[in-house]
């Protein structure tokens, strides 16, 4: 199967001109005439996956944050972008069109903690919608950290009915769940001053950590391009896993 082909689709699931106007998202190494009968996975590019991909025959790899973001100054061998091009293994990101997509990352953070009524508000990276019992944060929090796999759960007090969810580093979504009238709201990353906005506005925030609140959306990726490439083997990186620990 030519690049070009699932470049060509991709584009249809998460249009690379909605991106942020700061990101970097396609194609970013390699050429749409290359030919791939495998594909591997991951949210990110690190060398560990690169090496995964020439090891499993992987001649592309599809990932949510982009392997080339700042510019590259110095390009060393253990690099991945230097990998990337050794081994002669592509690299298409869909990052931020991604986060915004119908069939994107908030859509999958919505539907793993069973959400319903959802709506997404793309140009604000966010998703509202119900939640199917009334739970206070305590609970809510471990529901979380089971449902996503999260190392851990930092929250704000509070009860949770209505739900925003923010996927990655979204804590500045905390303002537009109040704003739109949602008690709880879900996220990658919280500051400080979003936990004192949250504790003032008196909505459970909860901060679930970057990787596990994006990780999500990688299973439903793999199975819309194996849906529509029946002949091209899509798998998901066994090296892909949250970078840090928690006690």
């Amino acid at each position: 199967m030519k690049l070009s082909n699932i470049v060509a689709f991709a584009q249809q699931i998460a249009p690379f001109e909605t991106a942020a106007e700061w990101d970097n998202v396609g194609l970013l190494v390699g050429s749409p005439e290359w030919e791939a009968d495998r594909v591997l996975l991951a949210l990110d590019i690190t060398p560990e996956i690169v090496e995964e991909a020439r090891e499993k025959g992987a001649k592309l790899i599809i990932s949510h944050h982009p392997v080339i973001f700042s510019p590259l100054h110095t390009l060393h061998p253990d690099n991945a972008e230097y990998l990337l091009a050794k081994y002669d293994v592509a690299a298409l990101c869909l990052h931020t069109d991604l986060d915004r997509a119908e069939q994107g990352v908030n859509t999958a953070l919505g539907a793993a903690l069973g959400l319903t009524n959802t709506t997404l508000y793309p140009d604000d990276f966010l998703l509202v919608g119900d939640f199917h019992r009334r739970y206070n944060a305590q609970t809510f929090a471990g529901f979380i950290k089971y449902q996503l796999h999260a190392p851990s759960v930092r929250f704000t007090e509070g009860t949770v009915t209505r739900v925003a969810v923010s996927s990655g580093g979204g804590g500045e979504g905390v303002e537009l769940a109040s704003k739109y009238g949602f008690d709880a709201f879900v996220t990658g990353e919280l500051k400080h001053h979003h936990y004192l906005y949250a504790k003032q506005h008196h909505i459970a925030a909860f901060d679930a950590g970057h990787f596990s609140t994006e990780d999500v959306v990688i299973a439903p990726l793999k199975d819309l391009f194996s849906a529509e490439f029946p002949d091209v083997e899509f798998i998901i990186s066994e090296k892909s896993v949250c970078p840090y620990l928690a006690v």
